[in-house]
């Protein structure tokens, strides 16, 4: 077993209560009647899937928690890992900040954020390329991110590939999953098979 592959299994062993037998349909009503994760009918210019996520004043961590967020992300990496050209050109992720409140900061817990960059630095099988934060409160900003200047944000994603939310020139985008999630489970034998790998269980 490589190194990376003992990583993913680790990851997934240490978070089972979350991702042990991930299906689809378990987060079909946060993909389809919540606007909180979407990914671009289209790629960017660089050939690469972009991924928004919205956590702004329109997610309600109380319908849709942190966890299942991250449960969403993991779904929606397993789909892209199928796809040759994300294999290669990698991923992108827009995090959406917009009118964002005291209850979706105390939603995103120290545990979600965590486990996030543990995922991402050590078990995401794709190459993730850029996060991007916009419309971020005033809080963040002794981080540099793009706030709603999307300017700085066009120096890494061309407006031509990006929606009207974003400064972009594509129209603008429902936040919701329901695009995606037929893709999702498109894939279902992929996700069952996913679901196997990893260290043996004992009974």
């Amino acid at each position: 077993m490589t190194s990376k592959m003992r990583r993913i299994a680790e990851f997934k062993r240490d978070n089972a209560s979350l991702l042990d037998n991930l299906l689809p349909d378990q987060e079909q009503d946060a993909f389809l009647n919540h606007k909180v994760v979407n990914v671009m009918k289209g790629r960017d210019h660089k050939g690469r899937r972009v991924l928004i996520v919205n956590v702004g004043g329109t997610w309600n961590p109380k319908k849709v928690t942190a966890d299942q967020l991250f449960r969403l992300f993991y779904l929606i990496h397993e789909a892209a890992m199928l796809e040759p050209e994300s294999q290669v050109r990698g991923t992108v992720v827009v995090m959406d900040f917009h009118n964002m409140g005291w209850t979706q900061t105390m939603g995103l817990t120290p545990a979600f954020s965590k486990r996030l960059l543990t995922f991402i630095q050590d078990a995401m099988p794709l190459r993730l390329k850029e996060v991007h934060f916009v419309k971020q409160p005033m809080v963040f900003n002794v981080i540099f991110f793009h706030g709603s200047k999307m300017s700085s944000l066009h120096e890494h994603l061309a407006p031509s590939h990006l929606p009207a939310d974003y400064g972009g020139e594509l129209p603008a985008i429902d936040y919701s999953g329901a695009d995606w999630y037929p893709v999702i489970n498109e894939v279902l034998p992929h996700i069952e098979r996913w679901n196997t790998y990893g260290f043996a269980k004992t009974t």
